[in-house]
């Protein structure tokens, strides 16, 4: 009998050591809420499905108040506000600043207020990327719109730098797992960022349903991808010659999809006019793809460019294309580096990363 309770007393502490009802957050909504329910749910939770909620007041105050199981993420939602917070043991509060809303902890050091200070460094580097990109779809001359999309690429690599570094600094928390979750719509068009990001999570992952999440998203992510033998295709140049794959058979193929349509396009073949030579004389055979439906367009688009390497075209267009399908190209440029063998190496890969799958 003593022997049992002593059991039953070991297993009640284990599950106080897990809840503590010891979380506390309060804060005011100066927007018209669309119900007065305010709650915490997990990132992997349906919809409302809160494991913490509460009525705010007709002005907006609330107070939410309960068991908790700490070193969890979690989003704290009101009216149309979706806050990223890590869960632990302590009083929080919902501040404003400017139009934003973050949720802070009253301990300084806390994990939470570090999260808040990574999410304001994010906050400023997209309001920077949000000036420079206003007005581009109104852009009507290509070549002004490829200039622009150049300068937000630049502006767009740094801010996911800063990305990847939040998740180094939070790895080994469920932080740096929701940093990737809240990213997810790159992710899932972004093989190669995701990539770094599944890297940036190091090796001590926290178990439990948000990283069964992405590490399955990374892993459809994976099935996408171009790997092994690039397939073969016979397409024309400019003057009607055709090419097949097996013409490039010996060297190493820089192989580029685009379209006189694509700004981003335009924009990688001014940074492929740059390195063009030093690509050649690195032993590269460089050659691009048109997914243009009409002729005149893009010949328009080559002599703008100035383009010195290979151009083929499939004139069936992006939409039709079966090229574009057999090389899993979701979207344009799309480059991809083949070696001599005729296997693909690299997608979308820089100079450096060039140089060093040659040596």
């Amino acid at each position: 009998m003593g022997k049992n309770i002593l059991i039953l007393m070991c297993f009640m502490s284990l599950i106080a050591c897990k809840r503590e009802a010891v979380f506390e957050l309060e804060g005011n909504s100066e927007q018209v809420l669309r119900e007065r329910t305010v709650g915490l749910r997990y990132p992997t939770a349906p919809g409302r499905q809160y494991f913490l909620s509460t009525q705010a007041d007709s002005s907006g105050h609330f107070l939410l108040t309960g068991e908790i199981i700490p070193g969890k993420a979690a989003s704290l939602n009101f009216g149309y506000q979706h806050l990223p917070l890590y869960v632990e043991k302590g009083h929080y509060r919902v501040i404003k600043e400017n139009d934003k809303y973050f949720v802070v902890s009253d301990r300084k050091e806390s994990l939470q207020n570090r999260y808040v200070q990574y999410m304001r460094r994010i906050d400023s580097l997209d309001a920077t990327y949000n000036r420079l990109s206003h007005g581009y779809d109104t852009i009507s001359d290509i070549n002004r719109k490829a200039q622009l999309s150049d300068q937000m690429k630049r502006k767009f690599a740094l801010r996911n730098d800063q990305v990847i570094s939040g998740i180094k600094e939070f790895a080994g928390t469920e932080i740096a797992l929701n940093i990737i979750n809240e990213l997810m719509y790159l992710c899932e068009v972004d093989y190669r960022f995701f990539t770094k990001a599944m890297k940036a999570l190091g090796d001590s992952i926290p178990e439990g349903d948000l990283k069964d999440k992405i590490t399955e998203a990374y892993r459809q992510a994976q099935g996408r991808q171009l790997t092994g033998k690039a397939p073969v295709f016979r397409l024309p140049d400019v003057e009607g010659r055709m090419y097949t794959l097996e013409d490039f058979k010996g060297k190493y193929l820089l192989i580029d999809f685009w379209a006189s349509w694509c700004a981003p396009c335009r924009a990688k073949n001014k940074e492929l006019n740059k390195h063009y030579q030093e690509l050649k004389d690195l032993g590269v055979n460089v050659v691009s793809v048109s997914l243009d439906n009409d002729r005149k367009k893009w010949v328009k688009a080559m002599e703008e460019d100035q383009v010195a390497w290979l151009q083929l075209v499939d004139l069936d267009g992006f939409e039709k294309s079966k090229v574009r399908a057999d090389y899993k190209v979701s979207g344009v440029p799309t480059v991809y580096l083949i070696d001599p063998e005729g296997n693909v190496l690299i997608t979308g890969p820089s100079l450096e990363e060039i140089k060093n799958a040659i040596k």
